[in-house]
């Protein structure tokens, strides 16, 4: 049996702050009418604190949309008492207030050893997970929510789990007006996805960061292309692609640690992978999934909102990954 009193108290506590104030809307009205595509970006740092370069680019860019990490949800392990909880961690704190316009949407990663832990009980964290993330959007003023995100590397032996937390959370957010999208990456497009109402397809983090012959394991055509073919996905995509850079450093050819890019050799049997895609890896596939699959259903999105990173891309470099 698990334990989730740690989880409860963590939960209630946050949700105690302030209502959800979210008004529920029937579901039909809810799902009724085509979306408006826009630009969108991710926030994946764990203080939402905007500079005025990153404030200037939602603008010249026109970004409505942010996918902003609330939080994570992660196995703690008890050794004193021989259990295991599954609770919230990382949480962000907010500093700047939500600009003007732009639509919040909340996101929460789930681990795959959390998914484990969770078997069996998906239908008891549905709830917990939900009304932490309405929370906290209500407590920093984030605006109406219309839609929230569940984003987990799922396998396929955590793929019922996954499934019955989807369907426990989709069921729940429907009753309030508001949508569920999960995010995809691409050895899952092989699968029937996961009860959700849409899905944002990652074109980043495409090979294997820890295999020494990797060329970049940001984006690959290459790999792409293997997972990509023809098709008509079974519910409606979008897609993310990667604006940042980092270096990868190898000792004696095994993975040591992720470090800043431009980092260089510390001694005789260390190394560092700098890796940042450029613009025509970036474009090339774009176009390549565009034409497999097709046009993005509500738009592009970049990942992420970083002036230390996405200054290395030219303002028409970023339009064009963002257009449609």
């Amino acid at each position: 049996m698990k334990y989730f009193f740690k989880i409860l108290v963590a939960f209630a506590y946050v949700a105690s702050l302030s209502s959800c104030g979210h008004q529920a809307a029937p579901q039909s009205e809810a799902h009724a009418d085509e979306p408006e595509k826009v630009n969108s970006i991710y926030y994946w740092r764990t203080v939402f604190d905007l500079d005025s370069a990153e404030t200037a680019f939602l603008q010249e860019h026109d970004i409505k949309r942010i996918y902003l990490r609330m939080f994570d949800v992660v196995p703690e392990h008890d050794f004193l008492n021989g259990v295991t909880d599954v609770v919230p961690n990382a949480t962000t704190q907010f500093i700047s207030p939500i600009p003007d316009g732009v639509e919040i949407v909340p996101v929460t990663y789930i681990t795959i050893e959390a998914l484990r832990e969770m078997a069996g009980y998906e239908s008891a964290m549905a709830p917990l997970i939900v009304e932490r993330m309405l929370a906290m959007c209500s407590y920093n003023e984030c605006g109406k929510i219309n839609e929230l995100q569940l984003d987990c590397d799922w396998t396929g032996t955590t793929k019922d789990s996954y499934n019955k937390l989807c369907g426990a959370v989709k069921d729940l957010l429907h009753e309030k007006g508001i949508s569920l999208s999960i995010t995809i990456r691409l050895h899952q497009l092989r699968e029937t996805p996961p009860p959700a109402d849409c899905g944002v397809l990652m074109l980043y983090n495409t090979g294997s960061l820890k295999n020494p012959s990797t060329g970049n394991s940001i984006l690959s055509y290459d790999v792409v292309e293997t997972y990509v073919k023809p098709t008509e996905y079974p519910m409606p995509l979008d897609y993310a692609y990667p604006i940042f850079s980092w270096g990868v450093k190898f000792a004696d050819n095994k993975f040591v640690s992720i470090v800043p890019y431009g980092s260089r050799e510390i001694s005789g049997n260390e190394y560092i992978r700098n890796e940042r895609p450029n613009i025509y890896t970036i474009l090339g596939v774009k176009e390549l999934v565009e034409q497999k699959i097709g046009k993005p259903a509500r738009g592009n999105i970049l990942y992420h909102l970083d002036y230390s990173q996405f200054k290395n891309y030219t303002d028409d470099e970023i339009s064009k990954i963002l257009s449609y």
